[in-house]
């Protein structure tokens, strides 16, 4: 903060509250795109286990029945997963009034921000 506070005081330029909203919310945008294409690398693995045991005769085994209803509900939420942090990040990159209030509300005042820390 005393950082800040001599800034001002020389009269340098100090972060507005929309640029620092800004560059928090293309900061999780990043963080969530790397999250999606991580969560795409796994999908050529989930994606052929599910193949391999879909081909498996239907009067094949109890565990061949299980593994197919595995990794068809893994291969859904990953599906669901990439798709939620895809979205959320373009959301957070084009930072509209409702991340900024999101991210740093104005109808807080300072006893209930202090009261929040505690």
């Amino acid at each position: 903060m005393r950082y800040f506070n001599r800034i001002a005081i020389e009269g340098g330029n100090v972060m507005s509250r929309k640029d620092a909203v800004v560059l928090a919310a293309r900061t999780l945008a990043a963080l969530l795109t790397v999250w999606a294409l991580t969560d795409v690398s796994y999908l050529p693995e989930r994606l052929h286990s599910f193949v391999y045991y879909l081909s498996q005769e239907a009067t094949s085994s109890a565990s061949s029945e299980h593994f197919r209803h595995y990794y068809l509900i893994g291969l859904g939420f990953l599906v669901v997963r990439i798709v939620g942090y895809s979205l959320m990040a373009r959301w957070l990159y084009k930072s509209g009034p409702q991340v900024e209030e999101l991210l740093l509300p104005t109808n807080l005042t300072h006893n209930d921000r202090v009261a929040d820390i505690r």
